[in-house]
């Protein structure tokens, strides 16, 4: 072989060869424990339960939820399980214990459930803000329902975007709350996240993560969590609103249930022309499935929720059409005389 070309092999192989580090040079082993947020997702842990309930097509029977009282007091977000008469709350350790609603706020789009039980560990709400914007949090919740009896759940990191009033925006942006959120550039839009805690690096509850939400004008998700110092009244009973139709003017959408008898299943039989249901979309064989997160098993169930309905306030129906599961909004208006 030529000289040269062995000198460059040569040279070649020395720069290609590993560094040899000597003692002094050698990196520390890592230390696996020294997570800085370890403390505050255990104290989380023992503190965020499972939530299970009724599901119907595309509305999942699951959620997360968080221990606010000694007492048994859950606070979880709005959803189609809260209506379910077999609803499930799962300890940290396995334990599975049956629900009652206590009260629901529709503003913040939550609600307070008793379980029979102590529960000596739970989050203190605060009177105050807890974060700014810019600090680092942490989202616990069983997301995609992965964990299962005393299995810990997932944990999702980010940072507070800011938190802002959501109330002038409510109509662009389809939203069923009112009232300061918090927004996070972690992803908490998904099935499982709603009720969890949004928890500060140092141990603290900033809040609890929101109802799924999305946009029809963008088909976007909002990432965000009711803060603790609003969910506080609440849950001690101070300020709630009662929400009821106590005005002379009677709820009308436009459309005639088939009835057979009360407990016929809450079939559509007609929908008049020029009338909310109408324009919603709304047809004849429409089976209602559910009434603004409320199950409707039958005629009679729909009658009861639907004299409860404000006049101009947008209400959800869940329908089933053939072999679809659709969701539809609509605004009641007065009843015509």
């Amino acid at each position: 072989m030529n000289g040269k070309f062995l000198l460059f092999f040569l040279l070649l192989g020395i720069a290609l060869a590993p560094a040899t580090l000597s003692a002094d040079d050698k990196q520390p082993p890592v230390d696996e424990s020294a997570n800085p947020f370890a403390d505050a997702i255990e104290y989380a842990q023992k503190r965020t339960v499972k939530l299970y309930g009724g599901g119907i097509g595309r509305e999942h029977g699951y959620a997360s939820g968080i221990v606010v009282s000694d007492e048994g007091h859950i606070l979880v977000a709005h959803g189609i399980y809260v209506s379910s008469i077999r609803l499930r709350v799962v300890m940290y350790d396995g334990r599975v214990y049956p629900a009652e609603i206590q009260r629901r706020s529709e503003h913040l789009q939550a609600v307070l459930l008793k379980i029979d039980a102590k529960t000596p560990d739970y989050f203190e709400l605060s009177d105050d803000p807890v974060v700014q914007k810019g600090d680092w949090v942490l989202g616990v919740s069983n997301v995609f329902k992965v964990a299962d009896r005393d299995e810990q759940l997932s944990v999702n990191m980010g940072v507070v975007s800011l938190r802002t009033e959501i109330d002038a925006k409510k109509r662009a942006l389809d939203m069923d709350i009112a009232g300061e959120v918090i927004l996070i550039d972690a992803i908490t839009s998904n099935p499982g996240n709603p009720g969890g805690a949004l928890m500060t690096a140092d141990g603290k509850l900033a809040g609890m993560i929101g109802k799924l939400i999305q946009s029809k004008s963008t088909n976007t998700w909002l990432n965000y969590a009711i803060p603790s110092d609003r969910l506080k009244p609440f849950v001690e009973g101070k300020n709630v609103e009662v929400v009821n139709n106590t005005s002379d003017e009677k709820p009308f959408v436009g459309v005639k249930l088939f009835v057979l008898n009360k407990r016929s299943p809450a079939y559509i039989d007609k929908v008049y022309p020029n009338t909310p249901a109408a324009k919603a979309g709304l047809r004849s064989d429409d089976l209602i499935l559910a009434l603004d997160g409320e199950v409707v098993r039958d005629v009679k169930d729909y009658k009861e929720m639907f004299e409860k309905l404000v006049v101009g306030e947008e209400v959800t129906l869940i329908i089933k059409r053939k072999n679809d599961v659709l969701s539809v909004r609509l605004t009641p208006v007065a009843e015509p005389k």
